[in-house]
């Protein structure tokens, strides 16, 4: 039997027995993500299958697959499965017993597709590459822009409307997005214009901007539009369980960790509006977490590169100018926190976990920051912070 996103005991024992037998497909999609068949046996794991997936905004997710195509039946065409606009959806599974338990890894167009030798290789980046230019979809034909002065703008209800957008008659994105609820209220404080030429997914890498959020495709090809900070806690980490636990001596463990500090450290982003005229606001948020070794108080200020980051004032009747710099710089903090106290470990691939969640490595939970996966030879490479190394309060 197949089990489609379960993850119960069946499927964690089949993972830690050290014979864990894995299984691949690919799901050729329609535009509205109806099914259009299954390719596994095709599937070639003698030459490198890549997938990595980061952290932030934007396209997260990119995929290398290669597939047995002697008879030409997947060379790209207007017939194929790889083609122009066309995505397809990556599973991978895991058997146990007579059951395969199926985790998604994600929705993807395909960007490039080379055959030689019979062999078929596909490359794709996840849904996000749709609004970004990087497949040459979601551009302005005209120049866009919003109109806070005719009325109130709900930035949840801007995320939906941008991604129901007409291109050639089809909206940019048919699957309902994921948003925090906190901006089912938000008011949008300053208008986002684009000119022709530019590609809507720049309204929605705006917003996160403004916000402090972050916005991006998930395992399950779902736009997620999340913030990163509520009253001033990083609130993404702080509640989640285990996506899993790696204990002393884990058979899944195939290298141990590596350590590579960078010693250009982050602990201190000051944030200002770019206004010229009126009061101008500036908020500095520090990490003042006694356990993070880029505590202030360890290691005193430490600075990016750009020591102010500027950000629109808007309408400060939408919002206090000193909050909209808050916001934007606790994102800066936490994000920059997390990458420069990542640590990499190798494992035996683990299909469920993904980036920015919480696993349990030698007693000590850790954020994901990125996951390099090679499915042809199953190991998967974890990069994570301590999350005591991360601000408990920004």
């Amino acid at each position: 039997m197949n089990f489609y996103n379960v993850i119960n005991a069946a499927y964690k024992a089949a993972l830690t027995n050290g014979v864990t037998a894995y299984r691949t497909m690919i799901q050729p999609l329609d535009h509205w993500e109806n099914a259009l068949g299954e390719l596994t046996d095709d599937i070639l794991h003698t030459t490198p299958t890549q997938q990595t997936v980061g952290s932030g905004s934007g396209v997260r997710r990119s995929v290398s697959v290669t597939v047995f195509d002697e008879d030409g039946k997947y060379s790209p065409n207007k017939n194929s499965m790889f083609w122009f606009n066309r995505k397809f959806r990556l599973w991978e599974g895991v058997q146990a017993g007579g059951d395969t338990y199926w985790q998604p890894q994600g929705v993807y167009y395909a960007t490039h597709a080379d055959e030689q030798n019979g062999m078929l290789t596909v490359q794709g980046v996840d849904k996000f590459g749709a609004l970004n230019g990087e497949i040459n979809r979601g551009k302005c034909v005209t120049a866009f822009s919003t109109d806070i002065s005719a009325g109130d703008i709900i930035v949840a209800d801007l995320i939906r409307e941008t991604l129901g957008l007409n291109t050639g008659s089809l909206p940019l994105d048919p699957i309902t997005p994921i948003i925090d609820p906190v901006f089912e209220s938000t008011k949008l404080y300053a208008d986002i214009t684009l000119n022709a030429g530019q590609h809507y997914g720049e309204v929605l890498l705006t917003l996160a901007s403004m916000y402090g959020a972050d916005c991006f495709y998930d395992r399950s090809g779902v736009l997620n539009f999340r913030k990163k900070a509520v009253n001033d806690r990083p609130w993404w980490y702080i509640h989640q369980g285990h996506d899993w636990v790696f204990g002393e001596g884990d058979v899944n463990i195939t290298e141990g960790v590596r350590r590579s500090t960078d010693l250009k450290a982050v602990n201190t982003v000051t944030v200002m509006s770019d206004n010229t005229e009126g009061e101008v606001y500036a908020v500095t948020v520090r990490n003042e977490s006694p356990e993070s070794p880029l505590c202030v108080q360890n290691i005193g200020e430490q600075y990016p590169d750009d020591p102010v980051v500027r950000i629109s004032l808007g309408d400060t009747t939408r919002g206090s100018g000193e909050e909209k710099c808050r916001q934007y710089g606790q994102y800066l903090l936490c994000r920059q926190t997390a990458l420069i106290c990542s640590e990499t470990f190798t494992c035996a691939e683990i299909p469920h976990i993904d980036t920015d969640r919480l696993i349990s490595l030698h007693g000590e939970d850790r954020l994901i920051t990125a996951l390099n996966i090679d499915h042809a030879s199953r190991l998967m490479q974890i990069s994570c912070c301590n999350i005591n190394a991360l601000p408990l309060e920004v």
